[in-house]
């Protein structure tokens, strides 16, 4: 298995090695505008080295009332929400790959090496769990089970007290595929999981059986490279509708009831979608920005003046949406129409993983290892 690692064709060309020829669209301009809204810095904090220029999404844990962050080098820390102070912090002493998932009282991280590590409420260990192989997204809690994606194509069910094996579901993986994992949809008691060859399959969290699959993308073109279709951004589930979409594929809309496609349409993003009840929100593989019609796919605005950014998968806030780039700026956009509403640089390492939001305050974590705290105003 070849785990082709596309960054170059996804503009990820600045990190490259020097020397070699960049072919990639250049990055826009930042653009001026009159903010109208307010950006309230409430505290910062830092947890050390970041993900040091790999491409790795270390995703935080949002609970109720705090924020449990990784970093690379194996540090997790977890942070009061409404202050910033810390609450526990703990030194695993390993290189972490995924970021943090789990619930209030049970936190897994996982390794390079592809071992599982379960962390309580108090930042202890509890047990550890040799995998198949690596792990770049973080666990799932489904009632007992811990649910891990590995990137040889494997899903596992584990006891969520023990680790030890409940179930495995195995899917061939392409030969060539983007480096990551989509996170999983939960919903009373199925996984909905977009996979590297294109599909979403819903998979039973007690049994591990899949109840069906469906394909979101078809491949096509003469080469591997064309053909490839691959699932690595989020998904969102809204009414029972499950909106998905593909790195060289499509974005769908389909009937969780029923299995059944309702809509779909062209559009590449390897980041994912976001939906607000009745809009649908991409950043595609220019880093173009689409509002699109939940009931019918059809487009409702682009915005293009942050082409080329390196985008985080955009998230709503309020009446806005908010999406952070390669060189560490929070951008909001109004949600009706994608003009800016305003701006903060963040840290110029850059942001790679979607920012969190709850109660009106925005939290983001960056690849230098700086998390941050913003209340949004309007004015």
């Amino acid at each position: 298995m070849i785990k082709f690692f596309l960054l170059s064709l996804l503009t990820v060309s600045l990190y490259a090695c020097g020397g070699a020829e960049d072919n990639s669209e250049p990055p826009a301009e930042l653009v001026d505008f009159e903010a109208t809204a307010e950006v309230e810095e409430l505290w910062s904090a830092s947890i050390g080295s970041g993900d040091e220029q790999q491409y790795l999404k270390l995703y935080p844990l949002m609970l109720e009332d705090r924020l449990i962050v990784a970093n690379r080098e194996g540090e997790i820390v977890a942070f009061n929400l409404a202050t910033g102070d810390e609450i526990w912090a703990v030194d695993l002493d390993v290189i972490l790959s995924g970021g943090v998932g789990g619930d209030t009282e049970h936190h897994f991280v996982t390794t390079r090496d592809g071992e599982l590590i379960a962390i309580d409420a108090k930042g202890k260990i509890s047990w550890r769990k040799q995998l198949s192989s690596e792990v770049l997204v973080p666990a799932v809690v489904i009632d007992k089970m811990v649910i891990i994606s590995s990137i040889d194509g494997q899903i596992s069910g584990l006891n969520l007290n023990t680790g030890e094996p409940g179930w495995l579901y195995k899917k061939d993986v392409p030969a060539l595929s983007l480096r990551g994992n989509s996170r999983p949809v939960v919903n009373r008691g199925l996984l909905y999981k977009g996979l590297d060859n294109g599909r979403m399959a819903v998979i039973n969290a007690e049994n591990g059986r899949v109840v069906y699959d469906v394909a979101v993308a078809i491949p096509k073109g003469r080469s591997e490279l064309e053909r490839m279709v691959d699932i690595d951004g989020d998904a969102s589930l809204s009414n029972g509708v499950l909106y998905i979409a593909s790195y060289q594929g499509r974005v769908v809309a389909i009937d969780i009831r029923k299995g059944r496609l309702i809509w779909s349409r062209k559009l590449s993003t390897s980041t994912g979608v976001e939906e607000d009840g009745s809009t649908l929100f991409s950043a595609d593989d220019r880093d173009y920005i689409w509002a699109l019609d939940q009931n019918n796919g059809a487009t409702l605005w682009k915005q293009e003046k942050l082409k080329a950014r390196q985008l985080t998968r955009p998230v709503k806030m309020d009446e806005t949406i908010v999406v952070g780039d390669f060189e560490g700026y929070l951008h909001w956009l109004s949600k009706y129409d994608g003009h800016f509403i305003a701006r903060v640089e963040v840290d110029s390492a850059g942001i790679l993983v979607p920012p969190l939001v709850k109660n009106n305050r925005l939290y983001v974590v960056t690849r230098g290892g700086d998390v941050v705290a913003y209340e949004f105003k309007k004015n």
